[in-house]
């Protein structure tokens, strides 16, 4: 691992943590919240806070260019919009054991774009870090398997939303570097609010949209709301922006394996969920491929 690289993992250590708490705090919010709605007002409460930064600091250089909208589009129909569509409506016919198991396997599929397509270079120890950080996580949900339930449906809805996130890196990759990520992310979020719009309106009756809105006044509701945000749907992804673009699209999409790592241990201090053994056993194996996806030869 390079000294100069070093920043740019301590950046994905922390988009991890912030994505890996994001579960705890929409788990709370799903109490008062549908799925739709939580996302549509995470869409809505960052691009105001990060539209009004942008205008003031990167004034011109906050509008795309004509020639790569389509990039932007693209971007944001596959996350936040189909991407969460997929997962959400993937738990109602799968337990969260086996659709986190798919999502799991997301890094694979990266990895053999970013060769593929990206002609980044990996070699076979990168790959066996790559299937070792997958091993480690149905490890720690192995307990969860003895009584999970999953359809057909489920499971295809589960893998749609690991092709999204392929399309969602494959866009990431074709936006040029000259727009910060800072402007790339506020325009994902304002482009996924439009989208999420309609869905807002269609789920939710008069009266739930009201229950909703009186929801907000709670002070931890809102709260929750703000971090969700600011945090997990802001700065988390300008950070994982970032780091791919020195680090590249493989050794960087890997670190998403720690996301249930960091939920595991952010569970235990605030809900006070056991550790158990399957669970430490997985962390490990999962840290030790992300490891290994870093390895580069020629780096020795």
């Amino acid at each position: 691992m390079k000294h100069k690289s070093l920043i740019y993992y301590i950046y994905l250590l922390i988009s991890m943590f912030l994505w890996g708490g994001s579960f705890v705090l929409t788990k709370h919010l799903q109490l008062d919240f549908n799925s739709i709605t939580i996302i549509f007002m995470r869409c809505v409460i960052a691009s105001l806070f990060f539209a009004v930064f942008c205008v003031i600091v990167y004034k011109k250089a906050f509008i795309i260019a004509k020639k790569d909208l389509k990039f932007f589009i693209g971007l944001a129909f596959f996350e936040p919009f189909i991407y969460f569509l997929f997962e959400t409506y993937s738990l109602q016919f799968c337990d969260a054991s086996v659709v986190s198991v798919i999502i799991a396997t997301i890094p694979l599929f990266v990895a053999l774009m970013a060769v593929f397509i990206f002609k980044e270079k990996l070699n076979g120890l990168n790959f066996f870090g790559i299937m070792l950080s997958i091993s480690g996580i149905v490890i720690m949900l192995l307990p969860s398997f003895g009584h999970a339930d999953f359809r057909l449906l489920g499971v295809f809805l589960a893998f749609g939303a690991v092709f999204s996130t392929i399309g969602y890196n494959y866009f990431l990759r074709k936006i040029p570097t000259t727009y910060s990520p800072i402007v790339v992310i506020t325009w994902q979020n304002i482009l996924g609010l439009i989208a999420y719009l309609p869905l807002v309106f269609i789920v939710n009756d008069r009266e739930t949209i009201t229950f909703q809105y009186h929801a907000l006044g709670d002070i931890t509701n809102l709260s929750f709301l703000l971090i969700l945000s600011i945090f997990c749907s802001s700065i988390a992804f300008i950070l994982y922006i970032g780091s791919m673009r020195i680090l590249g699209l493989a050794r960087t999409n890997i670190f998403v394996n720690l996301i249930p790592v960091m939920t595991v241990i952010i569970a235990f201090y605030v809900l006070n969920e056991a550790i158990t053994l399957p669970k430490v056993v997985g962390i490990i194996m999962a840290i030790s491929g992300v490891f290994l996806v870093q390895y580069k030869r020629n780096s020795l």
